[in-house]
Formats: C-alpha cells, sequence, structure tokens
C-alpha cells in the first residue's frame, strides 16, 4: 500500500509520539526493543492519525485528539504484545522473558486507565474496557477458528476505530444512536484501510462506499470537517487505483 495522507500533520503525530514515550517513561528502555517491528505495521501508523481526524472532524480540540490519539496508541501496543505471546502448541517456554512480556502488557493496559483521569475523560471508562473485551475477545477468534481476513480484521483491528470515532462523538455530547452511527464511519474507513493494505481491494472499495454514503446524508453544522474526511475517501480510493 502507498503510504497515504491521513490527513494530521507530521507535527501532530511526533507530539503523540512523545507523549507515547513520556507515558510509558518509566520502563521505555525495556519496551523500546517492541517498537521496530510494529513500526512498519501500517496501524501501528494509522490508528493514532484516524484517532485524531475522528475528533478534528467533530470539530474538537487539538490538543484533546492528540491526549486520545496516544491513548488509542497505547493500547494498539499492549494488544500486540500480548499477542506475541505465542501458546504451547506454538512451543511458547514458560521463561522469565515470558512472564515480564505478560506483565509489561498488562501494565500498559493499566496505565490508560490512569490516563482517562489524567485527561479527564473517566466517562469513557465503559466505552474503553467494551473496546478491550472486544479486541480480546477477536483474538480468540482469530487464532482458534478459521475465519475468513475479512471477518479477522472486523473483530481484531476496526474495533480501533470505531471505537475511536464513537468516543469523540460521546465527548462532543451526541445522542447514543447518532454516536453509533459515527463509530459506524470509523469502523468502514478502518476495515477499508486494513483490507487496502492487506491486498483484499474489492473488499476494501465496498467499505468506502458505505462511509461516502454516510458522509453524503450529513451536514457541515453537525459534521465540520465532513470536507476533510471526504478529502480522505477520495485519497483511500486513489490508492486503491494504483
Amino acid at each position: 500500500m502507498e503510504q497515504i495522507d491521513f490527513g494530521p500533520t507530521q507535527t501532530e503525530l511526533a507530539t503523540v509520539n512523545e507523549v507515547f514515550i513520556d507515558a510509558l517513561k518509566p520502563w521505555w528502555d525495556e519496551l523500546e526493543g517492541y517498537i521496530p517491528p510494529m513500526a512498519e505495521e501500517m496501524s501501528y501508523r494509522a490508528i493514532p492519525a484516524l484517532v485524531i481526524n475522528a475528533y478534528h472532524y467533530l470539530g474538537l480540540s487539538r490538543e484533546l485528539g492528540i491526549k486520545m490519539a496516544n491513548m488509542f496508541k497505547t493500547i494498539y501496543f499492549a494488544t500486540r504484545i500480548h499477542e506475541m505471546i505465542g501458546d504451547d502448541e506454538e512451543g511458547q517456554e514458560h521463561t522469565q522473558e515470558l512472564q515480564f512480556t505478560i506483565l509489561i502488557g498488562d501494565y500498559i493496559f493499566g496505565r490508560v486507565l490512569k490516563l482517562l483521569l489524567e485527561t479527564n475523560t473517566e466517562q469513557l471508562l465503559d466505552m474503553f474496557a467494551a473496546m478491550i473485551c472486544a479486541i480480546n475477545e477477536g483474538l480468540i477468534v482469530k487464532y482458534k477458528s478459521v475465519r475468513s481476513l475479512e471477518e479477522i480484521v472486523a473483530v481484531t483491528r476496526a474495533p480501533f476505530y470505531s471505537y475511536a470515532f464513537r468516543s469523540a462523538a460521546q465527548l462532543k455530547g451526541f445522542e447514543a444512536e447518532d454516536g453509533e452511527a459515527y463509530g459506524k464511519l470509523g469502523h468502514n474507513l478502518g476495515m477499508a484501510l486494513e483490507l487496502l493494505d492487506a491486498g483484499h481491494l474489492n473488499e476494501a472499495a465496498d467499505y468506502l462506499v458505505k462511509a461516502r454514503a454516510w458522509l453524503d446524508g450529513q451536514n457541515d453544522q453537525v459534521l465540520p470537517g465532513r470536507v476533510d474526511a471526504m478529502g480522505l475517501i477520495q485519497e483511500i480510493q486513489r490508492d486503491l487505483r494504483r
């Protein structure tokens, strides 16, 4: 997949990375080694960018968007650390290193709860708990059953995007039904990006059609960043045609 212009400036994403490192500073020397392989993953780059977009589209502050992008990046980081743990069938040895990996992943999840308090967004606690639960259930599905790639992406990666948009809607004061609809926009954008990255172009295009159809029904009063959202869809569509 070509490099997509997700919208947020490099300055904003660099700030997210600074906040991310600072929040994990007590254990950064031990954690830094996990970063290089993840940095090559599209999800690691796209999730923070889409979170910032989700908040920007609703006219929420840049500062809040950056803080929330850090939270979602942190959850993704912890999830990927846990994914690195194999099982007995894969020859995973029960070593001190394994124990550390499990504990450090749990520690990072705990940091997210603290970040919610530090950013005065504790009203999102139930939502974040539901998201983490959904992602963990999705990983069980991924490794313990035979599913299509689209189904696996829907339960392991799409929740990051849908809950990013739902959290923005809740902080904006949307009614529950409207928040669910905005979350669906995040789901469709996330599915399109993940499937495009995996080379499933037709399926990715289908999700873009759904995202655009919803945006066509919105106005600039409800969604101040509607034009920018349309721009992102067009950017992804251009990548599909390359």
